[in-house]
């Protein structure tokens, strides 16, 4: 079964890419063929071994020789940062429900919406199977009149690579560096950041920073370093990289929502400075520390002196949830789960 996925792919945000990763890992384990829709599908197919077709004039010609349609994941269905976007991913899913294809959305957050996108919303969503991967977004869907499975970021099941297995990264990383992952545009959370890195270097803490969308987060990283010349850039290009760049640290402090998932996938302990409700959500579920602005500056620092480790329990849930939700995705679209 050919499976055509919509999502923000091949524009450089190793969050999406990592999200990518897992759900094109889990389809073909499962018996599905997936195709996916990209703003660059030269270094989509590239990195992730997987047909890729534009975004715009392949989508059209991709949806009459796919068999189903994934809208997924994250979170692509809001408006408030963009109602052109919300257009784009709504205008998709009604066409391939048009072309009778099987259509699920798959590992999304929903919201935050303007009046008019919650109705655009609600109605392009009839009669949509809907797996959605936090509670605010299960329980935004109840509000709408339907029901929907939690499931949890298939990045949480991206590959590793190897030598990077929990098993294999040190159990001790007190010499390691904090890493933070600040989020361009988010000035408040990123100058907490920047403040927390003075800190730490004055109190010899090794410290590096990761963009994890470089058009969007380096000109965070330079001020971070800017506050804190000790802060060594890592730069990523791929997933691989981001996870590199992340395996010995002591810690992760994140304002990217995927700067905590793939801490947690490296079973490392992590804190995020939520400016969205997505990024709240995961927090509550991985049972990992949440700060939103005005962040507490101490109780921050004192965390990070800490470095308490991550939330096993809850983590191995969410990796549970997250393989689990695949299985449900290749049953829902008829493959072999």
């Amino acid at each position: 079964m050919r499976v055509l996925v919509s999502g923000y792919y091949g524009a450089g945000n190793l969050g999406d890419e990592a999200l990518l990763a897992g759900l094109v890992t889990g389809l073909t384990a499962r018996g599905l063929e997936p195709v996916v829709l990209s703003v660059d599908p030269r270094s989509t197919s590239k990195l992730h071994g997987v047909a890729a077709v534009e975004r715009y004039s392949g989508l059209l010609p991709a949806l009459f020789r796919a068999d189903a349609f994934v809208s997924g994941g994250g979170g692509l269905l809001q408006d408030v940062t963009s109602g052109r976007s919300l257009s784009y991913y709504l205008g998709a899913l009604r066409l391939a429900k048009a072309m009778r294809k099987r259509v699920v959305v798959y590992g999304q957050s929903l919201g935050p919406f303007t009046t008019s996108g919650l109705t655009r919303t609600r109605r392009a969503l009839a009669g949509v199977p809907l797996a959605l991967r936090d509670q605010q977004s299960v329980g935004l869907a109840a509000s709408m009149g339907y029901g929907s499975v939690l499931v949890a970021d298939p990045a949480l099941v991206m590959p590793l690579p190897p030598g990077m297995a929990r098993t294999d990264l040190p159990a001790d990383r007190r010499d390691g560096p904090v890493v933070l992952a600040p989020r361009g545009g988010q000035d408040a959370l990123n100058g907490a950041l920047a403040t927390l890195a003075g800190a730490l270097q004055a109190g010899g803490v090794p410290l590096a920073a990761v963009a994890f969308q470089p058009r969007q987060d380096e000109q965070a990283v330079a001020e971070l370093i800017q506050a804190a010349p000790s802060v060594v850039a890592r730069p990523a290009a791929t997933p691989a990289e981001a996870l590199a760049a992340m395996a010995d640290a002591r810690y992760v402090v994140s304002v990217r929502l995927h700067g905590c998932i793939l801490a947690a996938r490296l079973g490392i302990g992590f804190a995020g400075l939520s400016y969205d409700p997505k990024v709240k959500g995961f927090l509550s579920q991985a049972a990992a520390p949440a700060f939103t602005a005005p962040v507490d500056g101490r109780a921050l620092l004192n965390l990070v002196r800490a470095a308490p480790p991550a939330a096993a329990h809850a983590v191995d849930h969410l990796t549970r949830l997250a393989d689990e939700g695949l299985d449900w995705l290749a049953a829902t679209l008829g493959g072999t789960a």
